[in-house]
């Protein structure tokens, strides 16, 4: 449950990051609709949710929230570096 919950939250961040126009648009060239934006947004806080449930499985009601924090810290830190080190350089 608790890579689960890691693979949720990394989903679940990499979609809300999409539904920025300027991620939407370094990953594929042209700016996101707004509906695929506001689907986008929700799906990733939903993904998030789903998370922290998997978190809570996994470890318990009350060590669940502190593992999933540290999850989507780790996640987050993972999605920057992705975006750090995949960006073309910049002249």
């Amino acid at each position: 449950m608790i890579i689960a919950s890691f693979l949720l939250a990394l989903a679940g961040l990499a979609a809300m990051g999409l539904s920025q126009p300027q991620h939407h648009g370094w990953l594929f060239h042209r700016p996101a609709p707004k509906m695929q934006s506001v689907r986008l947004h929700w799906s990733g806080l939903t993904l998030i949710l789903l998370s922290l449930i998997a978190a809570m499985q996994g470890w318990s009601a009350t060590i669940g929230p502190v593992g999933w924090l540290g999850l989507l810290s780790l996640a987050a830190a993972l999605l920057l570096l992705a975006r750090t080190y995949l960006s073309p350089p910049r002249r």
